[in-house]
């Protein structure tokens, strides 16, 4: 299944260049009430990273006009699983050694890291990685709750947590977006470290409550060796001759197979 992404010719630059998808932090994007969820003092948001799409493969001259620009945007458009996949054998994270082999979208450095943990790590075939938005009256009401901990002793407990509210809800508002996103959840410290509790281990706990800050502001998640084969580009509707020069001349580089297509909307639309 196709998916739409609306950018900058900055961001296409390197989305070529790197051949990565950057996800940004959930407390860094433009729906502050959504940025600004919370649950248990816990500002959980700045846990979670987020690359947006739509499915709907008609042009939105809203998404033209917030994410590409008044002028020269782009709208990329690739197959729904683009991701790098990573097989990784008998993989040791602290103290524990898996056995056997496993298929991963994170990559093994990035899984065995002390001072972070990211999932999921696996499949598209459920939505706490690809995910359709859902608009409602209150975002605060479904993730108010999503984080207790209880039999608090001696500085660790027992934590309940319902990640899947953070990245999941918006306010009716934005209903115009018909988002779809890919989320990722990274927490401030690697559980496995401590023995693989079968709850969340105390530092993990602690490092939650006490707000701790990632190591990086963003993540950029490899694509497929191939995923440019099936790369779409749409110009935007007020996109220059120059403008289109300087997107050829990126494809031509980095993805010789990708389309380039003009708007649909080039000749009944003035973005200003």
């Amino acid at each position: 299944m196709r998916i739409y992404h609306y950018t900058n010719l900055e961001s296409l630059a390197l989305i070529l260049e790197n051949q990565t998808i950057r996800f940004n932090r959930l407390d860094k994007v433009d729906d502050l009430e959504e940025g600004n969820a919370e649950s248990l003092g816990v500002k959980f948001c700045k846990y979670v990273f987020v690359s947006c799409w739509t499915e709907t493969a008609e042009e939105s001259i809203p998404l033209w006009k917030m994410y590409g620009g008044d002028n020269g945007g782009i709208r990329i458009s690739l197959e729904q699983e683009m991701f790098k996949e990573y097989l990784i054998s008998n993989l040791k994270i602290g103290k524990i050694q898996s056995q056997g082999t496993i298929i991963s979208k994170i990559p093994p450095q990035d899984m065995v890291n002390s001072n972070f943990f990211i999932f999921p790590m696996l499949d598209y075939k459920n939505d706490l990685f690809y995910r359709h938005i859902k608009y409602v009256d209150d975002i605060y009401a479904f993730t108010k709750d999503a984080i207790q901990i209880t039999n608090i002793q001696g500085g660790s407990g027992d934590m309940h947590m319902k990640m899947k509210p953070f990245g999941y809800y918006k306010n009716k508002r934005w209903e115009f977006q018909e988002e779809v996103r890919f989320v990722l959840y990274v927490l401030p410290m690697n559980p496995m470290v401590e023995g693989g509790n079968s709850g969340f281990s105390s530092i993990v706990i602690q490092s939650l409550l006490g707000n701790k800050s990632l190591p990086f502001h963003y993540y950029d998640m490899s694509l497929k060796d191939d995923a440019f084969n099936n790369l779409e580009i749409t110009l935007s509707p007020s996109a220059t001759e120059a403008q289109k020069l300087i997107v050829q001349a990126l494809i031509d580089k980095y993805a010789p197979n990708a389309k380039l297509k003009e708007s649909a909307l080039g000749k009944v639309v003035r973005l200003k």
